[in-house]
This record gives C-alpha cells, sequence and structure tokens, in this order.
C-alpha cells in the first residue's frame, strides 16, 4: 500500500492563494475575474488552465505571457505567505510513517513550488516521491500523474490511494487505477466528489479509512 496526496487544498490550504493569483492575472489583462470564474479551473496545470481561460475569455495575451505573469505572482505571494500544513495531517503523515506506508506527492504544481512548501511546512521528510505535472504530458484529469506515482512506488495502481480536493484530481486518480479519498476542504468552493469512493471533512477520519482498505 502507498499514498498519493495532492499538494494545494489537501497538504496546505493554499487553494484561496492560486485563486488570488489567478484573479490577479486576470484582471491585469483587462478581465475583472471573480472568484466564479476562477474555480471551474481548480486543479489544472498552467499549461492546461492557461489555455482555456485565454480561450473562454478571448484574453489578447499568448499563452506563455499568461503564464510567467502568474508565475510572477505565485513567487510572490507564496515566499509572503504563511503555510501551515491542514489541521490533522502532521499527525497522519507521523502514523502513516511508523507504519512504513510510503507516501508521495502528486501534484499539478511545479517541483520548485512543491520543494518550497513542503519546505515551509516542515513535513518534506515524509514524502520518497515528488510527482510534478512538470514530469508528464498530459496533466490531471489524465491519469498520467497518479500513473507515474504508482510507477515510482513500484506498486499497481490498484494498491495505491489517492487524497484529492478536486473533482479534476479525483477523476484522475480514479482514471489511474486508484483507490480515491476525497478531502472536504472548506476554502475550496463548488467540487464535486461524487467519484470518491471515500469523503472526509477532517484527517482524523482518514487513518482508520486507510486501515479498511490495507
Amino acid at each position: 500500500m502507498a499514498i498519493a496526496f495532492d499538494m494545494d487544498g489537501v497538504l496546505i490550504d493554499s487553494q484561496p492563494l492560486h485563486y488570488e493569483i489567478d484573479i490577479a492575472v486576470l484582471r491585469d489583462c483587462g478581465y475583472q475575474a471573480t472568484l466564479e470564474t476562477v474555480t471551474p479551473y481548480t486543479g489544472q496545470s498552467n499549461p492546461d488552465r492557461w489555455p482555456k481561460y485565454k480561450q473562454a475569455l478571448g484574453l489578447p495575451q499568448t499563452v506563455d505571457e499568461l503564464i510567467n505573469l502568474q508565475t510572477q505572482y505565485q513567487a510572490q505571494i507564496f515566499e509572503s505567505a504563511n503555510l501551515p500544513p491542514i489541521d490533522g495531517i502532521p499527525a497522519l503523515l507521523q502514523l502513516l510513517n511508523a507504519q512504513n506506508i510510503t507516501c508521495a506527492v502528486a501534484s499539478s504544481s511545479s517541483h520548485d513550488l512543491i520543494s518550497q512548501v513542503l519546505e515551509k511546512c516542515q513535513i518534506r521528510q515524509y514524502f520518497t516521491h515528488l510527482v510534478s505535472g512538470e514530469d508528464v504530458k498530459h496533466g490531471k484529469p489524465a491519469p498520467d500523474i497518479y500513473l507515474k506515482a504508482a510507477r515510482a512506488f513500484g506498486m499497481p495502481p490498484e494498491s495505491c490511494i489517492a487524497i484529492e480536493d478536486s473533482p479534476i484530481g479525483i477523476q484522475s486518480a480514479k482514471n489511474a487505477g486508484f483507490t480515491c479519498i476525497g478531502y472536504k476542504n472548506p476554502s475550496t468552493h463548488g467540487q464535486d466528489f461524487t467519484l470518491a469512493d471515500y469523503v472526509v471533512s477532517h484527517y482524523s477520519q482518514c487513518h482508520e479509512i486507510i486501515m479498511r482498505i490495507v
């Protein structure tokens, strides 16, 4: 058994920061974005998300220009942000570590951002593998990230668990053949957990579910 955690909205309550960044970029580009504009793209990588924004909103900037602007905002905001792990995550990781259950991060975010966040949260030591959207051709909801995580674990996907907070991430995990636990993050708006095998609202509920699956 091995477990792959999404990062944004799962390990840290950072999804509001991503919403803030996307809204700022879109407004800089002349579109008066709101929270409702950006929430449908929750969990998608930059190469997947920004072409969709450009097409849907008729933005004049190139995709590269949009991503570069997003990266600038992201570096500034995440550097200054207080990013503690979500309540219950350190205790869950400690339990899994004590039971020799291998854990990875499987996130659409860049390697640089994943490393920055894990170090700031002081939880890097619990993860043997970091899989980024930069590592695969197709981002979530395609199964590529989770299939790569399964290969890193050296286990078949059906022996692996994913923890996700967005329908795109849940679909990615299920497309790969993982069992998926959906985490209801109160800061991540309007998400559909229909495809998740289990749904939790606090990580204190996770360990019992994992032990039942094992």
